[in-house]
């Protein structure tokens, strides 16, 4: 059995993981503590044809990632009040500091979430320029963000 194997095997739904980004187009998942912040949580495994049942899920592309996780449709696991980078262009999101924006514009870009609710519900946030809603289908949640820059 490759590695490959075993390390999908490994991967169940509803389980934590932390995707870290090494180096550029190199993601892996790791599985972690649901309370790592940020973190994410499997919500389903991508289809025989290799795309996640709701495009609502954040996947990271075959180009980016090792085989596992490229499998994976996550749910981001974060915390209200806090802020994160969003690196492009894979996707990979990272802790960040609230006041300070990303250095140019591969950098990513910078979002606040401001709410956190165990819902899928799109209607949910405020709808004024630069605020948004992320929802997820399972495990149903909804965050309500505001990009920063």
């Amino acid at each position: 059995m490759s590695f490959e194997e075993r390390t999908a095997q490994a991967f169940t739904v509803g389980d934590c993981v932390v995707v870290p980004s090494a180096a550029p187009n190199v993601v892996r998942a790791a599985r972690a503590s649901c309370a790592v912040d940020p973190s994410y949580t499997i919500g389903a495994t991508t289809t025989a044809s290799g795309s996640c049942p709701s495009a609502e899920y954040q996947q990271f592309p075959a180009s980016a990632a090792d085989a596992p996780t490229a499998t994976l449709c996550l749910v981001p696991n974060l915390v209200a009040d806090h802020c994160y980078q969003l690196e492009m262009p894979v996707g990979v999101v990272k802790r960040a500091d609230c006041a300070a924006a990303p250095k140019g514009s591969a950098a990513g870009v910078l979002v606040q979430v401001t709410q956190r609710l165990d819902v899928r519900d799109q209607g949910a946030c405020p709808t004024e320029s630069g605020h948004f809603a992320w929802p997820y289908p399972a495990p149903a949640r909804t965050y309500c963000t505001q990009t920063l820059s």
